[in-house]
């Protein structure tokens, strides 16, 4: 159903009208909201955008620019690590060349001073064996010269070994002065 009042018939009994004052009121009002959101909101809110597009933007510059200083420091750490292997073995190929001379060094110092103990001990043992032979000696010339001694008065305190002993002093004598005649002739012929 048409209703000619201008309004519009729902169904069910309800009639709904069309008030245009009313529209064109509420039409001026949304346009004047519009227009003061237009003039007065839109210009700040660009500038906030634009700022915050400007700052976003800076920030995925300054993002790009660490990611990029991240990658370098990544291969400075990792030149600096192998730089410091390197070093460190260098310094543990001198550390052990170091070692090895000091070592020689220590080995031939040790060896130096085992001879030198060696010589000094065998030079203390050869001169204790010249001593021990000279006391051996004067202690065996003391020894038979007290048994000669002893045996010589055994056999000189009868008169009877008395004169014997004269004669073979005697005949020893004679005999020397014999021989010595001998060896006098003799050397002339040598020379």
């Amino acid at each position: 159903m048409i209703d000619t009042s201008g309004g519009v018939l729902a169904a069910g009994g309800y009639e709904i009208t069309f008030d245009w004052p009313v529209f064109f009121s509420q039409l001026f009002g949304f346009a004047v909201i519009v227009f003061i959101i237009w003039k007065w909101v839109v210009p700040p809110v660009k500038r906030l955008m634009a700022k915050s597009q400007d700052a976003i933007a800076k920030q995925l510059t300054e993002s790009d620019h660490a990611a990029q200083q991240l990658e370098e420091a990544k291969r400075s750490y990792a030149n600096a690590i192998t730089e410091a292997h390197t070093e460190l073995e260098q310094i543990r190929a001198d550390a052990r060349a170091d070692a090895e001379y000091i070592v020689a060094q220590m080995r031939e110092a040790a060896a130096a001073e085992v001879e030198r103990v060696r010589r000094q001990g065998r030079d203390q043992v050869a001169q204790l064996r010249r001593q021990m032979v000279r006391d051996l000696e004067t202690d065996l010339a003391a020894a038979m010269l007290a048994i000669t001694e002893e045996k010589v008065r055994d056999q000189v305190a009868t008169p009877e070994a008395k004169s014997d002993s004269i004669e073979r002093f005697l005949e020893d004598l004679e005999i020397l002065a014999n021989s010595s005649s001998v060896k006098r002739q003799a050397q002339p012929g040598w020379n």
